[in-house]
């Protein structure tokens, strides 16, 4: 019925954007109120014998061998902020939505190599020119049905797939502890990166990410709950329009 438009391929770009933030430089930070203003109680530290970029390295790995986690913040790439929120399950897929700002959201379901799309309003509005009533008409509020074979696709599997986000993750330098502390009502050790990035994992024998701070860009952090249980769901075939009709 329309044309294919830059708004869609626009989808795999988002994923890559996000991709390239979840490097060890993180993106964004929490605020002063955020962190408790009082020390976390005293214990006995399990990761007093490693050095920040051993603790650093070790939670990189848990978080990639994690069977699944949820994945909350803000993403920016080339001054436009993108808000990220997804239920992952490695080599399964992954569920959630991604928002844009004033280029609209849409809500994500990735399930094997199906994937499931469904743009909001403003998202056709802002991506699709002419032919955004059109769209709107025909998809009727319905997902998107397609495949990770598909032009772009495979970028936005590629969210759902922690190996694939953080790539080969080398740790530099040696990454500075800061003092115990707490973070989101848990025990965290922040890690100080090279580039004033810092990462917060867990004060325990097996260190998990929490979040991922990088001050100064403008975004928001990155909050990670490593083990938290994710429910992938098709949507139903009445809620369901085949990619093709839209050029997917």
């Amino acid at each position: 019925m329309f044309h294919r438009r830059p708004g869609l391929a626009g989808l795999a770009a988002l994923a890559l954007a996000g991709a390239s933030c979840l490097a060890v430089t993180g993106c964004g930070g929490p605020t002063a109120a955020s962190l408790s203003a009082a020390p976390a109680a005293s214990a006995a530290d399990p990761l007093a014998n490693l050095t920040g970029n051993q603790v650093e390295t070790q939670a990189f790995a848990n978080l990639k061998a994690a069977s699944s986690m949820t994945l909350v913040g803000t993403v920016t790439q080339s001054g436009t902020s993108y808000a990220v929120n997804l239920g992952i399950k490695p080599g399964h897929g992954c569920t959630g939505t991604i928002a844009m700002g004033s280029q609209g959201s849409f809500k994500l379901i990735l399930i094997g190599k199906v994937v499931y799309l469904d743009p909001d309003t403003q998202f056709w509005k802002a991506n699709a020119g002419a032919d955004a009533s059109a769209a709107i008409a025909l998809v009727k509020g319905r997902y998107i049905s397609t495949t990770t074979s598909k032009d772009g696709m495979s970028s936005i599997a590629s969210m759902c797939d922690p190996s694939q986000l953080l790539g080969p993750v080398t740790v530099s330098g040696t990454a500075p502890k800061r003092a115990v502390t707490t973070l989101h009502g848990i025990r965290v050790l922040p890690l100080e990166n090279t580039d004033n990035s810092v990462l917060y994992v867990t004060d325990t024998s097996k260190p998990e990410i929490v979040e991922l701070d990088a001050p100064g860009t403008g975004a928001g952090p990155l909050t990670f709950s490593v083990g938290a249980p994710v429910t992938l769901t098709p949507p139903p075939p009445s809620q369901v329009i085949d990619g093709s009709q839209v050029g997917l």
